[in-house]
C-alpha cells in the first residue's frame, strides 16, 4: 500500500511540474503594451507591424514581425484597451521562421488574393526590384474566428507586393 501512494504521489508531481513548465515556456496568453516589457523578446527587435481592420470597428487583431540573429518571430495578437486607451496586446499564436537567406524575405500585409489587399497575409518571397513579387514561397494568413495562424495552401492565387519598393 505504501508504495502504491509513493508511485501515485510521483505521477502526480510529474504531471503538474510538467504542465508548469509547458505553460512558462509559452507565449500564448502574454499580454504587453510594448514588447520590451517581455524579457523573452530582449534579443529581438522590431521588423515591422500591421493590423487588421475590420469594418467599421477598432482595430482588435495585430501581427508583430520580430527577428533576432537567427529566427523571424511573428506574433499573432488580440487588441484590446486599458482605461488610458493605451493598446494591450495579448498573444494568440506564433509562427518562428528560420533566418532566410540574404535573397528572401517576410513581407506582412502586402499579398491579396482576387485582388483585394489582405493585411491578414504572412508570406516568404524573394526579393525583386519591382513593385510585384513574382516567387513567393510560402505563406499563412491569420483566422479572426479560430485566432490561429494557417498555413495558406493557393499560392498560385496570390499576389505580393515588394513593400520596400520605390519607383524613382
Amino acid at each position: 500500500m505504501r508504495n502504491f501512494i509513493f508511485a501515485l504521489t510521483s505521477v502526480f508531481l510529474v504531471n503538474c511540474a510538467n504542465k508548469t513548465t509547458y505553460d512558462y515556456n509559452s507565449m500564448i496568453g502574454m499580454e504587453f503594451v510594448d514588447i520590451d516589457q517581455i524579457d523573452k523578446f530582449s534579443n529581438y527587435f522590431k521588423v515591422s507591424d500591421t493590423v487588421i481592420d475590420e469594418a467599421d470597428t477598432e482595430a482588435k487583431y495585430g501581427i508583430l514581425h520580430l527577428r533576432d540573429t537567427i529566427n523571424n518571430l511573428i506574433l499573432f495578437n488580440r487588441i484590446s484597451y486599458d482605461g488610458l486607451l493605451n493598446r494591450i496586446y495579448k498573444i494568440l499564436d506564433t509562427l518562428i521562421l528560420p533566418k532566410r537567406n540574404k535573397n528572401e524575405f517576410v513581407t506582412i500585409g502586402y499579398c491579396s488574393v482576387k485582388n483585394s489587399l489582405d493585411e491578414s497575409f504572412i508570406a516568404i518571397v524573394d526579393k525583386t526590384d519591382s513593385l510585384q513579387i513574382q516567387n513567393i514561397k510560402k505563406a499563412w494568413s491569420v483566422n479572426t474566428d479560430s485566432e490561429k495562424i494557417e498555413y495558406f495552401k493557393n499560392l498560385n492565387k496570390m499576389t505580393c507586393f515588394n513593400e520596400w519598393f520605390c519607383n524613382e
